[in-house]
C-alpha cells in the first residue's frame, strides 16, 4: 500500500476548510460540491436521523439553512487516513452553533467520521456520521 502523499493531505485540509466555510455561509451549492450527490450517499446525523441518498440530506439542509438565523460548524483535531491517494477516512470533533429565528442559541458537540473517495480527480464525501457527546463526556474548555 502506498503511503499518503503530502499533496493529498493538503488537498483534504483545504477541502474541509472550504466545506466548513460553505456551510457557515449557508451556500448550499458550494457545500453540495463537497459531496457525492448519489442515491447511495449516507448521512448519519447526531440526532439519530439517517438520510439515504443525497436528496434526503439536501432537503434537511435546505430547511435548516432557510429557517435558522445563523449556523456555525467547527471541525477540530481532524485525523486523516489516506489510502493510495484514492480513499480517505477522517475522524475528529465537531461543534455546531445554531441561532433560531427567536434568537435562541443551540450548541452541540461530538465526534464525526467522514469517508471520502477521489472521483474524477476530486475528493467527495461518500458517507458521514456525526455523534453527539453526552454532557458528562463533553470536554470542558
Amino acid at each position: 500500500m502506498q503511503l499518503m502523499s503530502v499533496e493529498s493531505l493538503k488537498e483534504l485540509d483545504d477541502f474541509f476548510r472550504s466545506m466548513r466555510q460553505a456551510f457557515n455561509s449557508r451556500d448550499l451549492k458550494t457545500f453540495r460540491s463537497h459531496y457525492w450527490t448519489d442515491k447511495r450517499f449516507q448521512n448519519l446525523d447526531a440526532s439519530g436521523r439517517r438520510d439515504r441518498g443525497w436528496g434526503e440530506f439536501e432537503e434537511v439542509l435546505d430547511q435548516e439553512f432557510r429557517y435558522l438565523e445563523s449556523v456555525k460548524l467547527e471541525l477540530k483535531d481532524l485525523d486523516f487516513q489516506i489510502f493510495d491517494d484514492q480513499f480517505a477516512t477522517v475522524v475528529g470533533g465537531w461543534k455546531l452553533s445554531q441561532v433560531d429565528p427567536e434568537g435562541r442559541n443551540h450548541d452541540q458537540t461530538g465526534r464525526c467520521t467522514f469517508s471520502l473517495c477521489r472521483l474524477s480527480d476530486v475528493w467527495k464525501i461518500v458517507a458521514q456520521h456525526y455523534s453527539q457527546l453526552s454532557e458528562e463526556s463533553a470536554p470542558t474548555e
